[in-house]
């Protein structure tokens, strides 16, 4: 199959029909299936151990749980996330953009791609450092150097590491699902609309 790589655009095959992006779906499905499941096993087992624990003993438990079941929720929440990541690869064509990340002074990394209707402009997407996770440019070097993605930046993307696809990330600007935000609405092709409502992103009319 020949890949089209133009750095903007909507042409060329569907990332999901290209060579190595099932496998690597999948890949990533047991992948956070395991931790999903491996999560969920361990607050039921620390559960367990509060009720033959003595009184005393249970409020440091009740922390523990506590952590546990936030740790399980996230990793349910990737879990899920791939629904829309499948969604997104079935409707759109993989790109390659090199030089495309930045890091923050608050360690949030920031992938800047070209607006796929007005390519000299280009659309971010920030990740925000979290609790267990600050980003650095040694981490991200690999995505710099050539990132693989497949979506509109405008609304959501799918990234791969080279040599893509593989180790899939999910990216989403806030307007593209969350209700409580205005949905885009100004310099979108009728193109871009019809995909963008393909993968279930919010399109003002």
């Amino acid at each position: 199959m020949t890949l089209n790589f133009d750095t903007h655009g909507f042409h060329g095959p569907a990332a999901w029909d290209t060579p190595g992006t099932r496998r690597a779906f999948r890949r990533r499905t047991v992948r956070h299936l395991a931790k999903s499941l491996g999560w969920v096993a361990l607050w039921w087992g620390a559960l367990f151990l509060t009720l033959l624990l003595p009184v005393e003993a249970s409020v440091p438990m009740a922390l523990v749980l506590l952590v546990i079941g936030v740790l399980a929720v996230v990793a349910l929440g990737r879990l899920a996330l791939g629904w829309r990541m499948r969604r997104i690869l079935t409707v759109y064509p993989w790109r390659q953009q090199s030089g495309a990340v930045r890091v923050t002074k608050g360690k949030d990394a920031v992938f800047v791609l070209p607006d796929p209707d007005n390519p000299e402009k280009s659309v971010s997407l920030k990740v925000s450092a979290g609790l267990f996770r600050a980003w650095s440019h040694e981490a991200l070097k690999e995505y710099d150097e050539e990132l693989w993605y497949a979506g509109d930046p405008r609304f959501a993307c799918v990234v791969s590491k080279p040599p893509g696809p593989s180790d899939l990330g999910y990216l989403a600007q806030p307007t593209a699902y969350n209700p409580r935000t205005s949905p885009r609405r100004k310099g979108l092709s009728p193109e871009a609309r019809r995909r963008a409502r393909a993968i279930g992103a919010r399109v003002a009319d």
